[in-house]
């Protein structure tokens, strides 16, 4: 899957309040740390509010990644989606991605903005950085403390540990050795989390072959997403017309002094989610009655209903409201 997508108007409409950010990820020691994509480190992070403290929280769903609306990364409402390629290209040019070999562990500081922020996390890898395989799930240690996403902890940021396979090849990025890092909680109105880059450190960096590249899809899969950006594409054309009001472009623009306190374990349930290491990844099962089921069955399948916190789409026009309030202009 490209990075590049023709938005539908439920990317760029966040109606579902997002409640966590990956602030800072450290990998091998001396080597630079890594910012979650999409995440602004100028925002505040001292209260719950959805502005400014949510603005750069991300929402990824399945359901929205099959129907093309958004990246495996998913969407933040500061941006809409997330461009993968987009971003790690900035990280890489900034200098800001972390480094890792087989089996380092990654030190991941996720700031929870509220309740639903909550873990328990799971993370998978992308090897080929934006392609949209997922090749493997990936362990997490002292996991974020909260069951079925939700504690109640705000504005706190957490340490959770990411370990990277024994065996893994990144081939992303225009460097040749980026891999994409993903981690989502299973919050009912979620899931939230969120991607980062990752170097290999034991490759050097290498010029890709379009001979051999091995991301393919078959007929049927290419047909099917040809139907929905053509039922999609209406609205977002609609999506683009209502870019850049003077909400969006206010809002994009309020940050504050970050005050966030680094949280211990503390008393809160602590779910231990159960890894199938090697194997496509999946956000962490809920069972809630109100999405249609995040147990996923392979990469990128299942999903949390058609988005908007399991609620069936409304109208288009109800879309085009939502989206004068709420998109943020790029």
């Amino acid at each position: 899957m490209s990075s590049f997508k023709v938005l539908s108007m439920a990317a760029l409409v966040a109606v579902a309040s997002a409640h966590s950010q990956l602030i800072k990820i450290q990998g091998k020691a001396g080597s630079p740390a890594s910012v979650g994509l999409g995440v602004d480190l100028n925002i505040a992070r001292n209260c719950t509010t959805i502005n400014p403290c949510q603005q750069d929280s991300t929402i990824i769903r399945d359901a929205e990644i099959q129907q093309n609306i958004v990246n495996e990364c998913g969407r933040n409402e500061i941006e809409g989606n997330i461009d993968i390629g987009e971003k790690t290209e900035n990280a890489i040019a900034a200098g800001a991605v972390t480094e890792a070999g087989p089996g380092q562990e990654l030190t991941v500081t996720l700031h929870q903005v509220n309740a639903d922020g909550a873990g328990p996390y799971a993370c998978d890898l992308i090897e080929q950085g934006n392609t949209g395989i997922i090749t493997q799930n990936l362990t997490v240690k002292n996991n974020v403390p909260g069951a079925n996403g939700f504690s109640q902890e705000k504005f706190k940021d957490f340490e959770m540990t990411v370990v990277m396979p024994q065996k893994f090849d990144c081939t992303g990025a225009s460097t040749g050795n980026i891999c994409t890092v993903r981690c989502r909680n299973n919050a009912q109105a979620g899931p939230f989390g969120g991607c980062f880059p990752v170097k290999q450190t034991n490759k050097a960096a290498q010029t890709n072959n379009a001979k051999t590249i091995p991301t393919k899809s078959n007929i049927k899969a290419v047909l099917a997403q040809v139907a929905v950006d053509q039922k999609d594409f209406n609205d977002a054309v609609a999506a683009n017309q209502n870019a850049g009001t003077a909400e969006a472009k206010a809002a994009a623009k309020v940050i504050a002094e970050s005050n966030g306190q680094v949280s211990a374990a503390g008393t809160f349930p602590t779910q231990t989610v159960s890894v199938q290491l090697g194997a496509a990844a999946t956000a962490p099962a809920n069972n809630n009655g109100g999405n249609r089921g995040n147990n996923n069955a392979g990469a990128n399948r299942g999903g949390n209903g058609a988005g908007f916190g399991g609620n069936q789409r409304g109208n288009k026009q109800q879309k085009r409201d939502i989206l004068r309030a709420l998109r943020m202009g790029n």
